[in-house]
């Protein structure tokens, strides 16, 4: 690693003197454990994949439920799953996966947080399925 880049980003001068009014960058110890090892495991846990797609735990879910994530085996949906590294790394490389992931995500919090205010957002297209399913059942 470069240890001038390093000293920039997380703070410090040149010189190795932190400036009074910078703050570290803070990383959960797991975190920081998963990422400083030499060779990743074969099979991740959701916190683990979390980390690696820079997402939270939360979102993982979101994702498997989308088809963007698949969990190894057939686990039962209250099972703890895991996730193969090499498919979660060749997520995280594609641009176009990230910008999917990025969209799904958004969408899904939007219609969630748009449901607890009970604002008038308009819906993406799988909320306004289900609404339109729900209108006619009810």
């Amino acid at each position: 690693m470069n240890p001038p880049l390093n000293e920039r980003v997380n703070g410090h001068a040149g010189n190795g003197i932190r400036k009074p009014d910078d703050k570290p960058v803070l990383i959960a110890s797991q975190a920081r454990d998963l990422l400083n090892l030499r060779r990743l495991p074969a099979m991740l846990t959701i916190a683990q994949t979390a980390v690696l797609l820079n997402r939270g735990e939360h979102d993982i879910p979101v994702l498997v439920r989308a088809g963007l994530l698949k969990p190894l085996g057939a686990p039962p949906p209250n099972a703890v799953k895991f996730f193969a590294t090499v498919e979660v790394l060749e997520l995280a490389d594609d641009r176009h996966v990230l910008d999917r992931i990025c969209a799904v995500l958004t969408e899904y919090w939007r219609g969630k947080n748009g449901n607890r205010n009970g604002s008038n957002h308009c819906p993406g297209p799988a909320m306004s399925q289900r609404n339109t399913e729900r209108r006619k059942s009810g």
